[in-house]
């Protein structure tokens, strides 16, 4: 009698969950942002359902290794995207920079910044190195080197396949995904400590924050309405938005 109870009690839960999601998926029906066919179940769309990307959108920056300023480097530099994150343009990952790509530039600049001296710390395990050269002049990785822990911010899920090259070659840029990164990463100069004065380096509090939701919707509006569609693919482009709200685009 207790089992009978138990499985009545789950069928009714249960019935009462799918009229729930019935309900909210009618909302969306002849919605251009969602998917063509109908579904009956799952997955639901809106706030509060659970689908953004890692559970929750970061109210606060990820602590971070080294205090990395895109304010500096993307904003005030004006260092394309790219030239860092070169793997975008044609993989499906971006990547993060290698130790190599910031010892290209940091071997020679501001190596008496403590931020700095963790970069060459990583690279050979010394807060101050000369990197050797191949042939090619290309740096030779040294042994006692170690890979920067970076955390990262930007995250899906498993059962979401994202192509990098696919967008940018596509001509999306970073900023419409990533947010305005060239602004992040305000810093205030602090004295370099036993330096001469007026010599300082940047202390940065939020290294990077995600901006974007990353949610499913907040994709597939995008796929419906970036002009990149039209430019691309002319009068296939309706046709070509039907098939970037398909299920299988991003779910292989």
């Amino acid at each position: 009698m207790r089992h009978v109870l138990l499985h009545t009690t789950l069928a009714i839960s249960l019935v009462g969950a799918l009229s729930a999601c019935e309900v909210e998926e009618a909302s969306h029906y002849q919605d251009p942002k969602f998917p063509l066919l109908d579904h009956s179940l799952l997955p639901l769309y809106g706030p509060n359902t659970g689908q953004i990307a890692t559970g929750k959108i970061e109210a606060e920056a990820l602590p971070q290794p080294i205090a990395f300023s895109h304010l500096v480097h993307a904003g005030e530099d004006g260092i394309a995207c790219q030239y860092c994150h070169s793997e975008a343009r044609k993989s499906i990952h971006a990547g993060v920079p290698s130790t190599e790509v910031c010892m290209g530039c940091h071997r020679y600049v501001k190596t008496d910044s403590p931020e700095v001296q963790k970069i060459h710390l990583a690279w050979c395990g010394q807060p101050s190195c000369t990197p050797a050269e191949d042939e090619f002049g290309q740096l030779v990785p040294d042994p006692n080197g170690k890979p920067i822990a970076w955390s990262r911010v930007h995250d899906l899920p498993d059962f979401v396949f994202f192509n990098h090259s696919r967008h940018i070659q596509g001509g999306v840029d970073c900023t419409e995904c990533h947010g305005q990164v060239q602004l992040q990463g305000e810093y205030e100069k602090v004295q370099i400590p036993g330096a001469a004065e007026g010599q300082t380096y940047r202390v940065v509090d939020e290294v990077m924050v995600r901006e974007a939701s990353l949610q499913m919707g907040w994709c597939l509006d995008c796929h419906g309405t970036h002009p990149k569609i039209n430019e691309n693919y002319g009068d296939k482009a309706d046709l070509r938005r039907a098939e970037l709200k398909d299920c299988w685009t991003c779910h292989k």
